[in-house]
């Protein structure tokens, strides 16, 4: 059997669909792989904010388009750039494990966000980055950062900004965690939702596909991630709204964080809540979650949930 996976045409996208093909591989040995690479809108388009050309959505929208046209069996994406409703007629049947969740500081000068003059330029495309960096140093400039990781990189190295901030596990995907100056505690900034690991998107009348790719799907991070993707979903939250949010199992409870923050950082709402590990139960916690941040901090949902 062969399987057309579609997937964006980065470096780190491309090592992702590997790290499906080996996986895949351990359970199915004669199983061809044909890679089908897209560029999607939010490729192409490198010189707007996210939030205005329409969110993280613009990362799969072609790639769930050439799903239901069938064009490819299934789409493979970061978890984080997942948004929290997806097209009706498509599901997530698989998350890989979970590598490191954690945000990384990058710099050329500085080995830690303490070591920035005043007045220092980070860059960064993400709200929920740009606000727990300004709560943590409001002397900072942040300004929109777009482009793959290589990109932005690049960037940095030219001198555009004096550090940025990286998933650590998209750098360790393309054997790049030797930048990395400093892991940023979970403490410190609280990860997004689904960040860590990747997501099989797949039609849902694609029964074999399904069993297929189920195999390879990793239990708990898929019923952590249901959660943090449920309280996303309660919430209404965008690519532009300031939120953390992860889920993690301890001691065979299924612990759940959340943070919303006002956009300049000054503001911040959290939450703490634990549940049995069970997938019905994970999805619950993420819903109630996030009806507590509703009940007790709408006035900030609601400036953070505006685009800035």
């Amino acid at each position: 059997m062969k399987i057309r996976i579609g997937t964006r045409t980065s470096k780190l996208a491309l090592s992702q669909v590997a790290e499906i093909h080996l996986l895949l591989a351990d359970h199915f040995p004669d199983l061809q792989i044909e890679i089908v690479p897209i560029v999607t809108s939010g490729d192409k388009i490198q010189d707007r904010n996210l939030a205005e050309i329409g969110g993280k959505g613009l990362f799969i929208k072609e790639l769930e388009e050439a799903l239901l046209q069938d064009k490819i069996d299934a789409a493979i994406h970061s978890a984080k750039d997942v948004p929290p409703v997806i097209h009706e007629e498509t599901e997530i049947v698989a998350f890989t494990p979970r590598l490191d969740a954690r945000d990384a500081f990058i710099s050329s000068k500085f080995s830690k966000i303490e070591e920035l003059p005043k007045g220092s330029v980070i860059g960064t495309s993400s709200s929920r980055r740009k606000s727990i960096l300004l709560r943590l140093r409001p002397d900072l400039k942040i300004i929109n950062f777009r482009g793959n990781v290589d990109t932005r990189l690049r960037k940095l190295e030219e001198g555009l900004v004096d550090a940025t901030v990286l998933a650590v596990c998209g750098l360790a995907r393309i054997d790049k965690e030797h930048l990395i100056k400093k892991t940023f505690e979970k403490t410190e900034m609280l990860p997004a939702g689904g960040q860590g690991s990747l997501a099989v998107q797949i039609k849902k009348s694609a029964e074999k596909f399904a069993e297929i790719f189920k195999k390879i799907n990793d239990a708990e991070t898929m019923i952590a991630i249901k959660c943090e993707r449920a309280f996303l979903r309660e919430l209404g939250a965008s690519c532009s709204t300031p939120v953390g949010v992860h889920a993690e199992i301890q001691n065979e409870n299924l612990i759940l964080r959340t943070e919303i923050l006002s956009h300049d950082g000054s503001e911040i709402f959290e939450t703490n809540s634990s549940c049995k590990v069970e997938l019905k139960d994970a999805t619950e916690l993420g819903t109630a979650a996030a009806k507590k941040v509703k009940k007790e901090a709408n006035e900030l949902l609601q400036a953070c949930l505006k685009n800035l």
